[in-house]
């Protein structure tokens, strides 16, 4: 599968969208920082639960993710450009996107539950990933919020990459 078809299967909206939306009160999420380590944790915890291996975190791809992320608040649809191909010697590559006031956990079993995002998730080819994440600005959602300033939701990007399935399973 090539990097552009894999970004499109994979990078849709999957939680419930901000922008637009008025939020009644501030959510109390994790740090940006705190919320990626805690989505990777997620994803590997699935991916032991259903056989996988675990994925590796990639810096070079969580700077990329945070680049991606940082233009979901206030996007109308996510990012329909080819993932990066500078980190690595991958050949196989696919996005999950989130804009939500969900919990990393509660990100993920929403991708889970969904026929284009979980493949994704669970894709033994994919080897290494990269999370990025940006905090969603209470005051105005079409925008990722300052250091210290409330939170609406949080924006994030999962690239996976890896050698892709055929090397990957055998």
């Amino acid at each position: 599968m090539s990097r552009a078809v894999a970004a499109l299967l994979g990078a849709l909206v999957s939680a419930s969208a901000l922008a637009g939306c008025a939020m009644r009160e501030p959510v109390d999420l994790p740090a940006p920082e705190s919320f990626e380590a805690q989505l990777l944790d997620e994803i590997n915890a699935l991916r032991i639960g259903v056989g996988a291996p675990r994925l590796q975190a990639d810096s070079c791809m969580a700077g990329h993710a945070r680049d991606r992320a940082a233009t979901l608040p206030g996007a109308e649809s996510a990012p329909r450009e080819d993932l990066p191909a500078d980190c690595g010697d991958f050949d196989y590559a696919g996005e999950n996107v989130s804009r939500s006031e969900l919990t990393p956990g509660q990100v993920v079993s929403t991708w889970a539950e969904d026929d284009l995002q979980y493949p994704n998730l669970v894709d033994e080819g994919f080897t290494h990933a990269g999370v990025g994440c940006v905090g969603v600005s209470f005051e105005d959602s079409n925008r990722p919020a300052d250091l210290d300033e409330e939170l609406a939701g949080m924006a994030c990007s999962v690239v996976f990459q890896g050698p892709g399935q055929a090397e990957a399973l055998g």
